[in-house]
């Protein structure tokens, strides 16, 4: 985090994100095609991920090896689950449908995109920042990211989500349903150790939502330490997606009087 590598990726991601917001006000895009602009990048982004991690992994006792794709890298995370929810909001009928995906896609693909860069996972989790132009994965993530940031500012521009304070709620409520299902979701795909039926370790487990570990490492011993940490994050998620919200409510209130 913050190499020159780093510094460089973050000139290129936003160079990228200023050129497609420009072109799309040139040419009058509407949401669906840069919805379709943004499957296509989905689908290359998924096939270069999986096809970069998987590797061929022995049994216990060696006698077969099989592919394995590490389970941090399923399309679980707060930036990963834009893929489902940019292909239903582009093919579904429902207006409603479209419009609660929309509000909840705009703070999520936005502020959670623009931590992604600020804070590259991919540099302690798949690769090395000397890898940071030769391998794949690295364009795979800034290049992603930045489609997710150029997405979440189309979908402020489109006028398809009547902005206001009890939107801003509704989306709250649901991210904090995403959330608490991420609790089950990190234990289900977690590796659990058993001693006679008794709970004695945990080799690994993922952290999608980064509900179960902060996204800086910072010890946590006890309980009470999670607790607050949850608190913390909480209080985070409503901070940041009011900044986000507060300019569209604002505009929208202006515009209707």
């Amino acid at each position: 985090m913050f190499s020159i590598q780093h510094f460089i990726w973050l000139i290129i991601c936003i160079t990228l994100i200023v050129l497609f917001i420009r072109y799309r006000d040139k040419n009058n895009l509407d949401l669906n095609k840069v919805l379709d602009y943004a499957s296509i990048i989905c689908i290359c982004s998924e096939f270069i991920k999986v096809f970069s991690v998987i590797e061929m992994v022995p049994s216990s006792d060696g006698s077969i090896i099989r592919p394995y794709l590490p389970m941090n890298h399923l399309p679980l995370h707060l930036c990963s689950i834009q893929i489902p929810f940019i292909f239903l909001v582009r093919h579904t009928a429902n207006k409603k449908l479209r419009e609660t995906i929309l509000m909840v896609m705009y703070p999520s693909a936005l502020m959670g995109a623009i931590a992604a860069l600020i804070m590259p996972s991919i540099f302690s989790t798949s690769i090395s920042v000397n890898q940071a132009f030769t391998h794949p994965m690295a364009y795979q993530f800034f290049i992603f990211h930045s489609m997710l940031i150029a997405l979440g500012l189309c979908i402020a521009k489109s006028d398809e989500v009547d902005w206001s304070v009890q939107t801003y709620f509704k989306t709250i409520k649901i991210f904090f349903v995403i959330a608490f299902l991420s609790l089950y979701i990190n234990s289900m795909f977690a590796s659990p150790t058993y001693v006679d039926g008794k709970l004695v370790s945990v080799d690994f487990w993922p952290n999608f939502f980064f509900s179960y570990n902060n996204p800086l490492n910072i010890p946590m011993t006890k309980i009470t330490h999670w607790y607050l940490y949850l608190v913390i994050l909480v209080v985070l998620v409503m901070l940041l997606t009011w900044i986000s919200y507060y300019p569209l409510i604002r505009k929208n209130k202006k515009k209707n009087g």
